[in-house]
């Protein structure tokens, strides 16, 4: 969200984004409709519309809104000198979750957006995983294929039982957990 944006409206669009993430844990998007928004976000219609084309738009610019931080987050740790560390990078990721921890939780859940984990998928195999067989000396490509899968699909249900938990755990302990289960497997909690 740009910082220059007034108070009012990003308490508006919070309103919003969490009336639209209560209805998704109960429906798709497409069974959700601005009144209903309006209605739990205690705004009026039109104020919706200052913002937002329709639902579809909403969603769209809520996930745009995570992908640039995401990528924000991702890049600034993919452009410093390689260090092969993992923990300040989950450390930032999972603390984005924790601040969007409501609208992350139904995105992963049975209502969420399967592009969307697509997108944030391969801003991870671009970004973080390209050169990554090469350092680890994987020879035989299609084996670093299912091994990205594998911690990819990992990463995503640790992330999904962690916002249905309630987060009980900090960003950093979580970053540290998930970097020794993808460092070490199952040792990581033995």
């Amino acid at each position: 969200m740009p910082n220059n944006e007034d108070r009012r409206v990003r308490k508006t669009k919070k309103l919003m984004t969490d009336a639209l993430a209560q209805l998704l844990m109960e429906k798709p998007l497409s069974a959700i409709s601005v009144r209903e928004i309006a209605e739990l976000a205690d705004i009026n219609r039109g104020t919706f519309y200052l913002h937002y084309r329709d639902i579809y738009d909403m969603a769209r610019q809520l996930q745009d809104e995570i992908i640039e931080k995401f990528n924000r987050i991702v890049d600034s740790h993919t452009s410093r000198e390689s260090t092969n560390e993992l923990f300040p990078l989950l450390t930032e990721l999972f603390g984005l979750l924790s601040e969007n921890a409501r609208f992350a939780q139904v995105m992963v859940g049975k209502n969420g957006d399967a592009a969307f984990l697509d997108k944030l998928k391969n801003i991870v195999r671009e970004k973080c995983l390209a050169d990554a067989h090469k350092m680890l000396n994987i020879k035989n490509s299609g084996d670093f294929e299912y091994f990205y899968n594998y911690i990819v699909s990992g990463c995503l249900g640790v992330c999904h039982a962690w916002l249905a938990g309630g987060m009980k755990e900090s960003p950093a302990q979580m970053a540290e957990l998930v970097e020794r289960m993808m460092l070490h497997g199952v040792r990581a909690v033995s």
